[in-house]
């Protein structure tokens, strides 16, 4: 299997796993939706790479990008390991992966 088929589907599973953490934890249905719908697309975009279809890459960077534009600001003002910092460099990762995989 490709590299950026097992970052982009490794993010997309950390962030639906987020997702519903942020539920059991403080029964944010907010927290569940969004990590659905921003994970399920990540791991779309890793069924897409994995059959070639650029379009897979492009929807990995374009979610990457909003979970990074997400969670980084909050990152800066506190610096909390779970989840922003690990959002961010996974993000940060699947999108120089997915980039590099592009211009290859």
């Amino acid at each position: 299997m490709d590299f950026p088929v097992i970052v982009t589907a490794i993010f997309g599973a950390f962030v639906v796993f987020g997702g519903v953490m942020g539920y059991v934890k403080a029964q944010s249905k907010a927290s569940l939706i969004a990590g659905s719908i921003t994970g399920g697309l990540l791991l779309i975009s890793a069924f897409l790479i994995a059959k070639g279809i650029t379009a897979g890459a492009i929807l990995g960077i374009v979610v990457s990008l909003l979970l990074i534009g997400q969670f980084g600001p909050s990152l800066r003002k506190k610096l909390k390991v779970m989840p922003n910092l690990l959002v961010v460099v996974l993000g940060l990762i699947t999108v120089g992966t997915l980039v590099f995989s592009l211009l290859k």
